[in-house]
């Protein structure tokens, strides 16, 4: 593998640590306390500053030590803020002192979205046609292995390790890749550098604005397959399976199928292109979501879960590779860090908006329905996607 990709899926697995916990752990962990899921649902604000990140993407773009390497001078310090929060994390009791712990998150979440810009920023500027598949399979399945690790294995180990054990074992690992990262050769940089922070942001916005299409494909495209896979952990929770069991089928298992996904979607893009990628894996994913949400509703077993789960995370993986495939192509090499951001930020906010809602209704009826509607939108998503793919590509 190049070795820019490779450094690529290191930064990714970094980032996804800690995304894991908050995304696997927390909610069950919060569940087993007696949380309602209306309440468990509102955890996902916590990562509003992947949202908000395009607000300060042009100054990471901008500003860093050539020399050293622009995107280490902020990769490193991000890093570090990661790891700070972790430790801190670690020391405190998640149902006695709540509030200092989801601002922790919180703080977490803001120094990975950061590193997070400059990573994309480099993927762009020097990544570019039929490398933009694999090195977006190493995006996803890099983050996902992250968060299996983040999130699977330490939610299945944390009745042994205890919450102070699962965030020294996070931290250790954070160490490791910073260790990495600052050992690691930048490329030189010569490219131009944006003049303006706030010009940047208006011609960022700007594009998304010109092309409606293309944003509202991204926001669909994470809306949908959201708005049933939100549920998944709820489901399990509410049949009985451990917090250990549950970790161990979404966790560990539902993020090596999505790092596979990414895998296979990332081959299927660099030869056929992004719109038949995302198609074939829509399809899977929507499908998958319909089957696990009529299999739900009556006894279930771990394997029988699993093996359906699997199947969705597969499908999810192919999906993302898919999407950020088609949004680095539309960014520009000197403005890439705040232009694939701004297109990450419209994807994630499908994410945000449909999690809280997907559980809130679900908590006032049933799961089931819930889930095969947003197994049907992903669905809708990849016959767009095979109908109006020349569209989308142009945004127009």
């Amino acid at each position: 593998m190049d070795w820019r990709v490779a450094r690529l899926a290191l930064l990714y697995f970094c980032q996804g640590l800690p995304g894991g916990f908050l995304a696997v752990a927390l909610p069950v962990i919060l569940l087993d306390q007696g949380v309602s899921l209306t309440q468990v649902g509102f955890v996902s604000a916590l990562s509003l500053p992947w949202t908000l990140k395009i607000l300060w993407a042009p100054i990471v773009d901008r500003y860093g030590s050539r020399r050293f390497g622009r995107r280490k001078s902020w990769m490193l310090p991000a890093m570090a803020g990661m790891l700070a929060c972790t430790l801190a994390i670690g020391r405190f009791d998640p149902v006695d002192d709540l509030v200092i712990v989801l601002g922790l998150f919180f703080a977490l979440n803001l120094a990975a979205a950061t590193q997070d810009i400059a990573v994309d920023g480099f993927a762009v500027s020097t990544l570019r046609g039929r490398e933009l598949g694999l090195a977006n399979s190493a995006q996803v399945g890099g983050f996902k292995l992250g968060n299996l690790c983040g999130g699977g294995v330490l939610l299945a180990m944390s009745a042994t390790l205890g919450w102070s054990g699962v965030f020294a074992i996070m931290a250790a690992v954070i160490a490791l890749a910073m260790i990495a990262v600052y050992f690691a050769s930048e490329p030189d940089d010569d490219g131009p550098v944006p003049a303006g922070t706030m010009e940047v942001v208006r011609q960022v916005l700007a594009a998304l604005w010109a092309a409606p299409v293309f944003a509202g494909f991204l926001f669909a495209a994470k809306f949908g397959e959201t708005l049933g896979g939100s549920l998944l952990k709820a489901s399990m929770h509410r049949h009985g399976f451990s917090r250990e069991l549950i970790g161990t089928i979404d966790g560990i298992f539902g993020s090596i199928a999505t790092a596979l996904g990414a895998l296979v979607g990332g081959l299927v893009a660099r030869r056929w292109g992004w719109s038949r990628a995302l198609v074939t894996m829509s399809l899977l994913q929507g499908a998958a979501l319909i089957v696990i949400a009529v299999y739900q509703s009556g006894a279930v077993d771990a394997v029988g879960y699993g093996v359906r789960l699997a199947c969705e995370n597969f499908a999810g993986g192919g999906v993302g590779v898919a999407v950020f495939m088609l949004a680095m192509s539309k960014a520009r090499p000197e403005i890439g860090a705040a232009q694939f951001t701004a297109s990450q930020v419209v994807y994630m906010l499908g994410a945000a908006v449909a999690t809280p809602l997907a559980l809130a209704v679900a908590d006032a009826t049933s799961i089931a329905p819930v889930m095969i509607t947003g197994g049907c939108l992903a669905i809708c998503v990849g016959a767009f996607a095979w109908r109006w793919a020349a569209r989308i590509g142009s945004g127009t």
